[in-house]
């Protein structure tokens, strides 16, 4: 059964915000994370990071009292299971961030941020794929990531800047 990684901007778009100011999530595109996220949930296939990190960068977008979003539900669920889901663990790294990310050089504007998912795919069990919703970096760095074996669910691909 294939692992999920969640880009933080699922959380935020199913909980019915804007992620990021050039994209504007649509009522599809908020269904889309929604039903991705409930998915994932039921199935009990979040990977995360052993040092928590994915759960503090979801902390800063949601609601630890699980409300009133899905994306707010999900931060929940994902920090009271946090302890019977999968993790890796992952090594730091001055220039990368982590070991764990791929050191292409097509990588080296990737958005430092959002490496931790990156490299959780990479580290993690396989098969797995990030969750993306309206993020550009990774249909921008596309070729990069493929060639590392990272595979992107582009949930709102409508919404994405071109590369």
């Amino acid at each position: 059964m294939t692992a999920s990684i969640v880009d933080t901007n699922v959380l935020v778009v199913a909980n019915g915000a804007n992620a990021q100011a050039n994209a504007e999530p649509d009522s599809a595109c908020r269904l889309t994370a929604i039903d991705a996220l409930t998915d994932i949930k039921d199935r009990r296939r979040l990977l995360l990071d052993a040092g928590g990190e994915i759960l503090d960068e979801y902390r800063r977008h949601c609601n630890y009292s699980g409300q009133p979003g899905v994306g707010d539900q999900f931060f929940r669920w994902a920090h009271q299971n946090a302890a019977m889901l999968a993790s890796v663990s992952l090594t730091p790294h001055s220039g990368r961030r982590y070991i764990e990310f791929p050191s292409d050089q097509a990588l080296r504007s990737f958005d430092p941020d959002d490496r931790v998912f990156v490299a959780v795919a990479v580290a993690g069990p396989k098969p797995n794929r990030i969750l993306n919703a309206v993020d550009s970096d990774y249909s921008q760095h596309h070729a990069a990531l493929s060639n590392a074996g990272i595979t992107v669910d582009e949930l709102c691909p409508n919404l994405l800047r071109a590369p």
